[in-house]
């Protein structure tokens, strides 16, 4: 036998083997196998004997059976042809006549142990119903459309006429009868064998035996065992074939121990192989045929072959307990007993073959792995003279089998070889499709999938990467000799990416031009592969080439960052703490960690950075990178870049979310080496699986310029992150200026709110000062609709301490900003000046005790002035060498952040808004400086000059303005001293300071009397400057001024009203009163109490003095003047609104020039209540002002 059969099963002993073939070629093989499986369903034949008993007949349908396969059919009478069925369409009478003639010349092929046949014939779709009486005949006539169709006088089959579209409901019917009829033939020659007398039976021979027996003498003892043992295993096969097993299990036993005995090991072999075979048939009835399946990418590799089922049912009356049924430990030793005797005659090859198959089978069934890898481990040492074709299917059909016990290694070196014997050079017909499939069939047992993520993620499949690179080429190859260039392009780039690791450098660089090349014929894309068979060849995506190194998502520009809208806080009731944390850590752990922790926004650019290495030695053209993403709408621009060989290189992906959700980043795409690649993040180590971020409504954007330039560099402000422009500017110290800072919609969305504020190191008063603008007026430019311009005045103003001395700094320049200015300032010496040396430190006169203690002498030169005019007149002149200027006047800078809160559309009604500062450096240059000041009484009571030292800080000549009408020129770093008359500080503002005497203490009520007074001057001092060369204008304030005791006596109105008569004419301010020497003056004084609380013990005193213009007041008048009356009354309280009156007498006895000191003490200080400690000293003295001058003559 030539043709081996690598299909059997054990069962196949007892099935009776039927033909079905496709004849002519009108039918389409998809219509042949469909009759094909309906007729295969009948395997299991229930048929009832003479005796009444039911057999159940085996049947085994083939598609081809070799002529020389049924010489071995006495040797195993299952190897016989025995029924013949034929399927064919025909569309006219000579197809039909062909068909017949086919059909005839089959039978007489196989003549020789054929019982029956059939014929299946499909006619045109038109033709009409045949009845059951017609088909009985072996004639049959049709009409169809005129014609008509009449079988050959000499086909003596019966056929089984069907139209094309007919569902054949009849057909199992019929083949079933035509398996009674073979059954019925079986049956008569069993028993015509069975009658037969054992001592006079011929010589079974097998094939190539002929020639053995010929001249031996067959009457010997030996040889007629040899032909008694022979035809007892014969019957037993016949017995098998006809459904009775115990009988054929009996004649197997028989026949073993006679052909034993005569050493007849081949026959013994098939005896043995047919107790076997019965033996099996009772254990394992249920043995499945497998067909084979294409496997599908859904169906994981390893799974279970299905099959259709043609499972051997064994009658209810065959039991497990027939006599001589061998246990399956014995079927075991008896099929390698009858492979041993196989193998004992080189022309039994195949039988042994065979025998090793259908033994491995059986011991599947068992689960004896071992068992039946030794099997078919017999199977590969047979030496065969075979075709190609058989080479093939006995490679195939031992994979399958070493894939059923679990060995796959040894199934995937068989597949691969059947799948190089598809090709190899002796094949008359190479199948480069089959070898494919094989190929890739083999994968498992290589450690290979087809899936890439597998073979990198380090999840175990980890074989012999030579091997797998070597199979990985030939599948290549095999690839591009199918003409499928997608295939061949998608298994190098599988073989680039997932052996790069067992790839040297030239090998990389190798692969990498191949693909090159490939990709041109046919460009390889990220998505699956279907082949004709089913299965679906995945993605493979190049996330080595280029190698990321780095993914990291950016936060938007910092002007652009959303930031939440502040909500006013509701009352939600009392905190209360508690230590117990409720599931904090579970919260805070359940946050995942791919998660940002900052927004993009809809509409906005948005940049996610990654840093690639090129590890090829050549240079690498990526193009077309994008970002792989999920979720929301995302518009993802690409972007192409050339790698130079190991140079990390930085890329920016850029995209546009176009709505609002959670945002997934999953990976990026790239088209490299004409690869189209989708290189997920959970598919390269390092990299978390994603990234997910928040993706907000959308918001404007605004674009800020000013009218200013831009600061050249930023100090050491802290935040700064979000400022989108700057402005930088000089001042001078009181100059002002404006800034317009226009903002212009750039965005798709209306600016709908905008809110403006300042950020500085500056106290908040000081701040004020510099930095103002309208909100109103920017409010009324909303909203801003895109493309829109919307301006912003910024005012300006170099707001400074004018003062310069160490004690008069105010509490707001004690900011950082101002702190090189201050230092400046007061590390200024006086100098030589010729204001009281009181002046020098007024605060240090203040708390250092000269409220306790008031000087009794009055040593300033402007009190020694006999008038008021002669006074100013001294001190109206410029002093270059008297006066002293500050020699450490230093410019001072001023930083701050204008920021602009802004927002409109969706984004403000879900809550967000957007942030962006202007930069603003202000430089301020010293203009001006009162380095010292004094109080000085005018002409009239309600007023009182203020005489001010004033240094010109700058190189340029200034205009001083100090008055309505009163100008002065200062050189540049020169001095000048000026009076400003100004009015006295009304009793009204001091109202409450003296109501809240009784709660206060005595330096508390001084420092609010300085403060209250020192406010006064303030408001009502303006000095303005103007620099000629530069036309600079600006003004400097006295905010901060301290006042000495004294000071402030002149400063504040007095509680007193005056009226002062001389001889009975009121003393107007600046009236000239005379009279002469010897004259008697009357003098009366009359005062007003016009507070809303009484005075207590009020001293009134008149006193004279001459002034002699030198800082030396003469007191010693007894010589010069008489007085008459008292000069001095005691007041006990002086009610409010009530007056007193007092006069007196005087008479001058020289001519000259006299004044007259009029005032009141209070020593209590005008409390009612018991006056502090530290005020009892002190008192308070109030003068009449002007002191009442008269010139007496002779």
């Amino acid at each position: 036998m030539s043709h081996p059969d690598y299909e059997q099963y054990s069962h196949d002993h007892a099935a009776l083997l039927v033909l079905v073939r496709s004849i002519g070629t009108q039918l389409k093989q998809k219509n042949f196998t469909r009759i094909f499986d309906k007729i295969n369903r009948l395997t299991n034949i229930k048929i009832t004997d003479s005796t009444g008993q039911v057999r159940g007949i085996l049947v085994r349908y083939v598609k081809d059976h070799p002529l020389e396969n049924n010489d071995w059919g006495d040797f195993q009478t299952h190897r016989r042809l025995l029924g013949l069925i034929s399927v064919a369409k025909y569309d006219s009478q000579q197809e039909l006549n062909e068909i017949c003639r086919v059909h005839e010349s089959l039978k007489v092929k196989y003549t020789s142990t054929m019982f029956d046949s059939r014929s299946i014939l499909f006619g045109p779709s038109g033709e009409p119903p045949v009845s059951e009486n017609d088909r009985k005949n072996d004639k049959l006539e049709l009409s169809c459309t005129g014609d008509k169709f009449t079988t050959p006088t000499n086909f003596k089959t019966r056929a089984l006429f069907y139209a094309e579209s007919d569902s054949c409901a009849d057909l199992e019917t019929q083949i079933s009868e035509f398996i009674n009829s073979l059954f019925w033939v079986l049956e008569s020659k069993r028993l015509e064998r069975s009658r037969e007398k054992l001592e006079r039976v011929s010589l079974l021979l097998a094939p190539f035996e002929k020639k053995d027996f010929v001249g031996l003498d067959m009457e010997s003892r030996n040889n007629k065992k040899r032909c008694t043992g022979r035809m007892t295993k014969h019957l037993g096969d016949l017995c098998l074939q006809a459904g009775l097993i115990s009988e054929s299990l009996t004649y197997y036993t028989t026949a073993s121990e006679i052909l034993k005995s005569v050493n007849d090991w081949l026959w013994l072999g098939a005896a043995f192989e047919g107790l076997c075979a019965a033996s099996a048939l009772v254990l394992y009835p249920n043995i499945q045929r497998n067909v084979p399946l294409h496997r599908n990418a859904s169906l994981q590799e390893g799974s279970p072959k299905r099959s259709n089922s043609i499972t051997t049912t064994i009658d209810d009356f065959i039991r497990k307990d027939i006599t001589n049924t061998l246990t399956p430990e014995d079927i075991s030793k008896r099929y390698r007993d009858a492979i041993i005797h196989y193998s004992k005659y080189q022309n039994a090859g195949i039988i042994e073959t065979e025998a090793s198959f259908k033994a491995a089978r059986i011991s599947v069934e068992q689960n004896h792995s071992l068992q039946a890898a030794s099997f078919l481990q017999n199977v590969v040492f047979i030496s065969l003279n075979l075709s190609e074709q058989e080479k093939i299917q006995r490679f195939e059909t031992l994979s399958d089998l070493y894939t059923q016990i679990g060995f796959i290694r040894k199934a995937s070196f068989c597949q691969r070889l059947a799948a190089t014997r598809y090709v190899s050079p002796q094949n008359q017909t190479p199948n480069w499709n089959q070898c494919y499939t094989l190929m890739l069939q083999s994968f498992p047992g290589h450690k290979l999938s087809l899936e890439p993520y597998e073979m990198c993620a380090g999840n175990g499949q980890l074989g012999w990467s030579t091997l797998q690179i070597q199979l990985l080429q030939e599948l290549v190859v095999a690839a591009k000799r199918m003409g499928n260039a997608a295939l061949a392009t998608r298994h190098t780039t599988f073989l680039l990416q997932t052996m790069w690791d067992h790839l040297n450098l030239n090998d990389r660089k190798e692969f990498a031009i191949q693909l090159q090349t490939l990709a041109s014929q046919c460009e390889g894309a990220p998505v699956p592969l279907v082949l004709d068979s089913g299965i679906v060849i995945p993605p493979a995506n190049l996330t080595n080439l280029p190698l990321c190194t780095m993914f990291q998502l950016k936060n938007l520009q910092p002007h652009l960052q959303p930031q939440k809208v502040e909500k006013v806080k509701t009352d939600s009731g009392p905190f209360l703490f508690t230590p117990i944390h409720f599931g904090t850590s579970e919260r805070d752990n359940a946050t995942p960690k791919s998660k940002m922790d900052f927004l993009w926004v809809e509409n906005d650019l948005c940049e996610v950075t990654l840093k690639l290495v090129n590890p090829l030695p050549l240079e690498l053209r990526v193009s077309n990178m994008r970002l792989l993403t999920s979720g929301p709408v995302f518009e993802s621009i690409p972007e192409s870049i050339v790698l130079p060989p190991d140079t990390p290189t930085v890329l920016t992906l850029n995209g546009m979310p176009k709505e609002p959700g959670e945002l997934e980043i999953s990976g990026y795409s790239t088209h490299t080496l004409g690869i189209k690649s989708n290189c997920r993040l959970r598919y390269i180590r390092t990299f978390l699986p994603q990234y997910n971020i928040e993706i907000i409504p959308a918001l404007p954007v605004m674009e800020v310029k000013t009218s200013l330039p831009q600061t050249a560099t930023f100090s050491s402000f802290n935040n700064f992150e979000n400022v989108v422009t700057s402005a930088s500017l000089s001042l001078y110290n009181g100059e002002s200026t404006e800034c317009t800072i226009t903002l212009t919609n750039t965005g798709q969305v209306p600016v709908e709110m905008l809110e403006v504020s300042m950020q500085s190191v500056l106290e908040p008063s000081l701040q004020d000062q510099i930095f103002k603008w309208s909100q109103a007026n920017l409010e009324s430019q909303l909203p801003l609709m895109p493309g829109c311009t919307a301006s912003l005045t910024l005012y300006l103003y170099s707001a400074a301490n004018f003062l310069a001395s160490s004690g008069f700094a105010a509490p707001e320049l004690n900011s950082g900003v101002y702190s090189s200015h201050a230092s400046s300032l007061m590390s200024v010496s006086a100098g030589p000046s010729s204001l009281p040396s009181r002046l020098h430190s007024p605060i240090q006169s203040t708390m250092g005790g000269s409220f306790h203690s008031r000087r009794n002498e009055v040593t300033s030169s402007f009190r020694s002035s006999n008038s008021g005019q002669s006074s100013l007149a001294t001190v109206s002149c410029r002093s270059p060498g008297a006066l002293s200027v500050p020699q450490h006047s230093a410019s001072s800078l001023v930083e701050g952040q204008l920021q602009l809160r802004y927002a409109g559309g969706p984004g403000l009604r879900a809550g967000y808004c957007r942030v962006c500062s202007v930069y603003l450096t202000l430089e301020m240059i010293p203009s001006l400086q009162v380095t010292n000041w004094d109080v000085l009484p005018a002409e009239t009571s309600a007023q009182f000059y203020l005489v001010l030292d004033v240094a010109n800080l700058t190189s340029q000549e200034m205009d001083l303005q100090y008055t309505d009408n009163k100008n002065m020129l200062i050189e540049g770093h020169e001095s000048c001293r000026i009076p400003i008359p100004v009015n006295r500080c009304p009793l009204s503002k001091l109202t409450r300071l003296y109501m809240d005497q009784q709660h206060s203490s005595g330096v508390e009520e001084c420092l609010e009397l300085d403060k209250i007074c020192s406010e006064h001057i303030a408001g009502l001092v303006d000095i303005k400057w103007h620099l000629v060369a530069t036309d600079t204008r600006g003004k400097a304030t006295l905010k901060g001024i301290t006042l000495s005791p004294d000071m402030l006596d002149l400063v504040r109105m007095s509680p007193l009203q005056w009226d002062v008569a001389i001889n009975s004419e009121l003393v107007k301010p600046q009236n000239d009163v005379n009279c002469a020497a010897g004259e008697c003056v009357q003098i009366g004084v009359s005062v007003v109490n016009i507070l809303e609380r009484p005075l207590r013990q009020l001293t009134m005193t008149i006193q004279f003095y001459q002034d002699h213009q030198n800082g030396v007041n003469n007191y010693r008048l007894e010589t010069r003047l008489a007085v008459a009356g008292s000069t001095k009354i005691l007041l006990p309280t002086l009610d409010p609104q009530k007056s007193a009156y007092h006069s007196c007498n005087v008479v001058f006895f020289t001519p000259g020039q006299y004044k007259i000191d009029i005032q009141c003490s209070a020593p209590e200080n005008l409390s009612s209540a018991p006056t502090p400690p530290s005020l009892i000293s002190s008192g308070h003295v109030w003068r009449f002002i002007p002191a009442v001058e008269v010139t007496v003559k002779e």
